[in-house]
Protein backbone atom coordinates (compact mmCIF):
# COMPACT_ATOMS: atom_id res chain seq x y z
CA UNK A 1 0.00 0.00 0.00
CA UNK A 2 1.48 3.26 -0.98
CA UNK A 3 1.12 6.56 1.06
CA UNK A 4 -1.45 7.71 -1.65
CA UNK A 5 -3.36 5.12 -0.22
CA UNK A 6 -3.25 5.93 3.37
CA UNK A 7 -3.53 9.90 3.26
CA UNK A 8 -5.95 11.48 4.91
CA UNK A 9 -6.41 15.24 3.73
CA UNK A 10 -8.37 17.56 5.59
CA UNK A 11 -10.70 19.60 3.67
CA UNK A 12 -9.47 22.36 1.13
CA UNK A 13 -5.82 20.52 1.54
CA UNK A 14 -4.30 19.08 -1.55
CA UNK A 15 -0.42 17.10 -2.07
CA UNK A 16 1.77 19.62 -4.17
CA UNK A 17 5.18 17.56 -3.94
CA UNK A 18 6.72 14.04 -2.26
CA UNK A 19 10.38 12.96 -1.99
CA UNK A 20 11.16 9.46 -0.97
CA UNK A 21 13.88 8.72 1.45
CA UNK A 22 14.99 8.06 5.08
CA UNK A 23 14.10 10.02 8.54
CA UNK A 24 16.82 9.43 11.12
CA UNK A 25 14.85 9.98 15.04
CA UNK A 26 17.38 10.57 17.88
CA UNK A 27 15.52 9.71 21.22
CA UNK A 28 17.19 9.33 24.58
CA UNK A 29 17.10 5.08 26.16
CA UNK A 30 17.41 4.76 30.28
CA UNK A 31 18.72 1.57 31.49
CA UNK A 32 19.03 0.20 34.36
CA UNK A 33 22.19 -1.86 35.14
CA UNK A 34 22.48 -3.95 38.34
CA UNK A 35 25.31 -4.35 39.70
CA UNK A 36 26.41 -6.34 42.55
CA UNK A 37 26.02 -3.43 45.35
CA UNK A 38 24.15 -0.68 43.57
CA UNK A 39 21.66 -0.34 40.62
CA UNK A 40 22.77 2.09 38.15
CA UNK A 41 20.63 4.04 36.09
CA UNK A 42 22.31 5.22 32.61
CA UNK A 43 20.77 7.57 29.21
CA UNK A 44 22.16 6.38 25.83
CA UNK A 45 21.32 8.65 22.98
CA UNK A 46 19.61 6.10 20.54
CA UNK A 47 18.86 6.58 16.59
CA UNK A 48 16.85 5.34 14.50
CA UNK A 49 16.44 5.48 10.99
CA UNK A 50 13.43 4.79 8.78
CA UNK A 51 12.78 4.57 5.15
CA UNK A 52 9.63 6.33 3.97
CA UNK A 53 8.09 9.20 2.07
CA UNK A 54 8.05 12.81 3.08
CA UNK A 55 4.63 14.51 1.32
CA UNK A 56 4.25 18.35 1.34
CA UNK A 57 0.18 19.40 1.37
CA UNK A 58 -0.47 23.05 1.37
CA UNK A 59 -1.06 22.99 4.92
CA UNK A 60 1.34 20.11 6.87
CA UNK A 61 4.44 17.99 5.94
CA UNK A 62 3.61 14.62 6.29
CA UNK A 63 6.38 11.48 7.05
CA UNK A 64 4.93 8.05 5.99
CA UNK A 65 7.02 5.05 7.33
CA UNK A 66 7.66 2.41 5.00
CA UNK A 67 6.87 -1.21 6.85
CA UNK A 68 6.82 -4.44 6.47
CA UNK A 69 9.50 -6.92 4.56
CA UNK A 70 7.14 -8.64 1.61
CA UNK A 71 4.81 -5.58 1.63
CA UNK A 72 5.87 -2.84 2.15
CA UNK A 73 3.14 -1.21 3.07
CA UNK A 74 3.00 2.39 4.53
CA UNK A 75 1.54 4.11 7.33
CA UNK A 76 1.34 8.24 8.31
CA UNK A 77 4.33 8.37 11.47
CA UNK A 78 4.37 12.25 12.44
CA UNK A 79 2.98 15.50 10.73
CA UNK A 80 4.46 19.14 11.19
CA UNK A 81 2.03 21.87 11.00
CA UNK A 82 3.30 24.35 8.89
CA UNK A 83 1.90 26.88 11.11
CA UNK A 84 4.42 25.82 13.63
CA UNK A 85 7.66 25.59 10.95
CA UNK A 86 10.78 26.63 12.87
CA UNK A 87 13.26 26.10 10.44
CA UNK A 88 14.75 23.83 7.58
CA UNK A 89 18.59 23.66 7.08
CA UNK A 90 20.41 20.67 5.07
CA UNK A 91 24.22 19.80 5.32
CA UNK A 92 26.32 16.61 4.38
CA UNK A 93 29.18 16.30 2.39
CA UNK A 94 29.02 12.95 0.85
CA UNK A 95 25.26 12.11 2.45
CA UNK A 96 22.72 15.11 2.12
CA UNK A 97 20.77 15.37 4.54
CA UNK A 98 17.65 18.02 5.38
CA UNK A 99 17.19 19.24 9.27
CA UNK A 100 13.30 20.21 9.24
CA UNK A 101 12.18 21.50 13.17
CA UNK A 102 9.19 22.85 14.50
CA UNK A 103 7.97 23.24 18.40
CA UNK A 104 8.00 19.28 18.99
CA UNK A 105 11.79 19.07 18.11
CA UNK A 106 13.99 18.19 14.65
CA UNK A 107 13.38 15.73 12.22
CA UNK A 108 16.56 14.46 9.98
CA UNK A 109 15.61 13.29 6.10
CA UNK A 110 17.93 12.08 3.74
CA UNK A 111 16.10 12.65 0.84
CA UNK A 112 16.69 11.05 -3.04
CA UNK A 113 16.31 14.16 -5.28
CA UNK A 114 17.66 16.77 -2.52
CA UNK A 115 21.21 17.33 -3.06
CA UNK A 116 23.10 20.76 -2.87
CA UNK A 117 21.67 21.73 -5.70
CA UNK A 118 18.32 20.88 -4.92
CA UNK A 119 18.24 22.56 -1.49
CA UNK A 120 17.39 25.90 -2.38
CA UNK A 121 14.26 24.97 -4.37
CA UNK A 122 13.02 22.34 -1.71
CA UNK A 123 13.57 25.14 1.27
CA UNK A 124 11.65 27.80 -0.90
CA UNK A 125 8.76 25.26 -2.20
CA UNK A 126 8.08 24.16 2.09
CA UNK A 127 8.56 28.21 2.68
CA UNK A 128 6.00 29.44 0.28
CA UNK A 129 3.35 27.12 1.72
CA UNK A 130 4.23 28.52 5.35
CA UNK A 131 4.30 31.26 4.03
CA UNK A 132 0.60 31.10 2.55
CA UNK A 133 -0.73 28.82 5.87
CA UNK A 134 0.35 32.02 7.38
CA UNK A 135 -1.27 34.41 5.42
CA UNK A 136 -4.63 32.71 4.74
CA UNK A 137 -4.38 32.53 8.90
CA UNK A 138 -4.36 36.48 9.06
CA UNK A 139 -6.56 37.03 6.84
CA UNK A 140 -9.58 35.60 8.64
CA UNK A 141 -9.91 32.47 6.24
CA UNK A 142 -9.76 29.37 7.70
CA UNK A 143 -7.35 26.72 6.27
CA UNK A 144 -8.88 23.16 8.43
CA UNK A 145 -12.41 23.92 8.03
CA UNK A 146 -13.77 21.27 10.17
CA UNK A 147 -17.17 21.79 10.84
CA UNK A 148 -18.13 22.28 14.82
CA UNK A 149 -21.35 21.04 16.10
CA UNK A 150 -22.65 22.75 18.87
CA UNK A 151 -24.77 20.59 21.56
CA UNK A 152 -27.56 22.47 23.00
CA UNK A 153 -28.72 21.88 26.46
CA UNK A 154 -32.28 22.74 27.50
CA UNK A 155 -32.62 23.06 30.99
CA UNK A 156 -36.42 23.28 32.67
CA UNK A 157 -36.12 26.29 35.26
CA UNK A 158 -39.16 26.53 37.82
CA UNK A 159 -39.60 30.17 38.98
CA UNK A 160 -41.01 31.52 42.09
CA UNK A 161 -42.52 34.46 43.04
CA UNK A 162 -40.21 36.66 45.51
CA UNK A 163 -42.37 37.16 48.76
CA UNK A 164 -41.03 41.23 48.60
CA UNK A 165 -41.39 42.31 45.43
CA UNK A 166 -43.13 39.64 43.94
CA UNK A 167 -40.44 39.44 40.97
CA UNK A 168 -39.95 36.29 39.67
CA UNK A 169 -36.71 33.94 40.54
CA UNK A 170 -35.31 30.80 39.83
CA UNK A 171 -36.32 28.23 42.39
CA UNK A 172 -32.75 27.53 42.89
CA UNK A 173 -31.67 31.46 43.97
CA UNK A 174 -30.93 32.26 47.18
CA UNK A 175 -31.48 36.21 46.69
CA UNK A 176 -33.84 37.76 44.27
CA UNK A 177 -32.33 39.49 41.01
CA UNK A 178 -34.97 42.25 41.24
CA UNK A 179 -34.31 43.66 44.61
CA UNK A 180 -31.54 41.41 46.02
CA UNK A 181 -33.85 40.38 49.08
CA UNK A 182 -32.91 37.03 50.71
CA UNK A 183 -35.46 34.18 49.70
CA UNK A 184 -37.86 32.97 52.77
CA UNK A 185 -37.57 29.38 53.86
Amino acid sequence: MSWQKAIILNPNEQVLHSWDGNCEQHHKQVFREKGLIMTKTVTKEAKETNSGTLVLTNQRLLWFERRGFLSKTQRASFEIDLRNLKGITSGGAINKWVSITDGDGEYNFHLRGVGAKEIEPFRDMILRQVQNVKQTTTEGVQVQAIPIQKEVITKEVVMLPCSYCGGLMPQTSLFCPNCGAQKKK
